[in-house]
């Protein structure tokens, strides 16, 4: 643990107290550069912790990302106006006092109305802008797509068709929610007895749906500015920086997954939030700690492990149905998944759910242990260096198959021309064995009328 992390004032919230953390750490490290992971694991912030601070100082300069080649996952290290800015504080309020966490940008003129009809509109008004917010989202992330489709890059344009069908789906289910839940509630099916909504319980549930209606629209706003900034990169012919913000948008979009899903279960029997934080919201005493409730909320190990398992037993459902179909997007589950590739598939489709990959791993391996799945393979690609593979069904991996899988890792993205000079292969070889890996999940496939067939694996590096 840091010495930064020890003098923190425990009066702060953690992120104004992570703001401070991460700058400090990085000051401390000098020149070197700091993945997030290890920026988590040194300051003990969980990594969407981590992740969001650093967004929030490179919006004002303190920090500055540097995307190595054929790496999108960036390395994060201070900048001087961030070593100035530590330079000249005095403590820790000091340092957040200039800046704006998520969780204020997400409070952002956030103001709720005392009377119900008023409530009403309110809830009106922000759904009119949300939809429309979704729509012009929806037309920037179609015309990226465009732009990507030209530049011969399976993955960039698989994480971009990935977004653009995610924003659809999330439009979808919010133009299609009840405006007023407490109509749908009321209604009731032949012999059951009819629901009577008190006044208090209308307004508690109205106010606390146009609570998360503003957040949404804040995130929303946030979400379209990252948008464009991916954009101006590809204009100015950046794609390494587009393709890195590409994967903050993916892990952004999570949690704006998560604040519409929660949004459109709202009703006067379902509440996100407990008796005390909806009085607080009704009376516009509206603080971090309560966005922190719903974006950083941390389960148990236990709840967390369990949630995990379910997830995995939910994938290995769907490959045992022959199902793709996930949250409305297409995914096809295989016999055998890269682990990275996997665990951001997990990510996306519970974005409720806060967990590292190293948990997944843990419970993989207990799953393994009590006879429910194969488990994890391990590929060895060099002399220090190993590619985990999830096994849902158990299949051997043949040597020239190892072989294959190395070169692949290392070209990321490539076509058969490309495999076959760099592995002397023939080509029926070259032909087959890309096949079988397609099949079972290791590789994937693109057909391009533009640029023909390339085949990509997904790992770390480059998702």
């Amino acid at each position: 643990m840091t010495n930064s992390k020890k003098n923190t004032s425990r009066n702060l919230p953690i992120s104004l107290q992570g703001i401070a953390i991460v700058l400090r750490y990085l000051r401390d490290r000098g020149d070197k550069l700091a993945s997030i992971r290890n920026i988590s694991k040194n300051t003990d912030l969980s990594m969407r912790v981590t992740k969001n601070i650093l967004l929030q100082l490179e919006k004002f300069n303190q920090v500055e990302r540097v995307v190595e080649k054929n790496n999108i996952l960036p390395k994060w290290k201070i900048t001087r106006f961030g070593k100035k800015v530590i330079k000249k504080a005095n403590g820790n309020r000091e340092i957040q006092s200039n800046l704006i966490t998520k969780e204020q940008e997400l409070l952002n003129e956030i103001a709720i109305p005392n009377e119900i009809d008023e409530l009403k509109r309110s809830i009106k008004g922000k759904n009119d802008s949300i939809e429309e917010k979704f729509k012009s989202l929806q037309l920037e992330m179609s015309k990226i797509l465009g732009t990507v489709i030209n530049l011969d890059d399976p993955i960039f344009e698989d994480l971009i068709s990935f977004i653009l069908k995610r924003v659809k789906y999330l439009r979808h289910i919010f133009v299609n929610a009840p405006e007023d839940p407490i109509k749908k509630l009321k209604l009731k099916k032949a012999g059951e007895p009819k629901r009577k909504i008190t006044e208090k319980e209308a307004k508690i549930t109205f106010s606390e749906i146009l609570f998360l209606n503003f957040i949404i629209l804040n995130d929303i706003n946030g979400y379209i500015s990252l948008s464009e900034k991916i954009s101006l990169y590809l204009e100015n012919e950046a794609n390494v920086h587009a393709l890195s913000f590409t994967k903050d948008a993916r892990e952004e979009l999570r949690l704006l997954t998560d604040l519409v899903m929660k949004r459109v279960k709202i009703n006067p029997d379902l509440h996100l939030f407990n008796d005390d934080d909806l009085k607080k919201i009704m009376d516009n005493k509206l603080e971090t700690e309560l966005i922190n409730k719903i974006i950083n909320k941390q389960d148990s190990q236990d709840i967390k492990r369990d949630s995990i398992k379910e997830a995995i037993l939910e994938s290995l459902n769907a490959l045992n149905n022959s199902s793709s179909d996930f949250n409305n997007h297409i995914y096809k589950i295989k016999d055998t998944i890269p682990l990275y590739e996997f665990y951001q598939f997990l990510l996306d489709q519970n974005p409720n759910l806060i967990f590292t990959i190293e948990e997944l791993e843990t419970v993989i391996n207990r799953m393994t242990d009590d006879g429910l799945i194969p488990g994890i393979r391990e590929v060895r690609t060099d002399q220090n260096r190993y590619f985990k593979l999830l096994q849902l069904k158990a299949h051997d991996i043949s040597e020239d198959e190892n072989k294959l899988i190395s070169v692949a890792l290392i070209l990321q993205k490539f076509t058969l021309a490309d495999i076959i000079n760099a592995l002397d292969w023939k080509k029926e070889k070259c032909t087959n064995i890309l096949k079988n890996l397609e099949t079972i999940g290791i590789i994937k496939h693109s057909k391009s009328f533009l640029h023909g067939d390339k085949w990509y694996i997904i790992s770390e590096g480059n998702y």
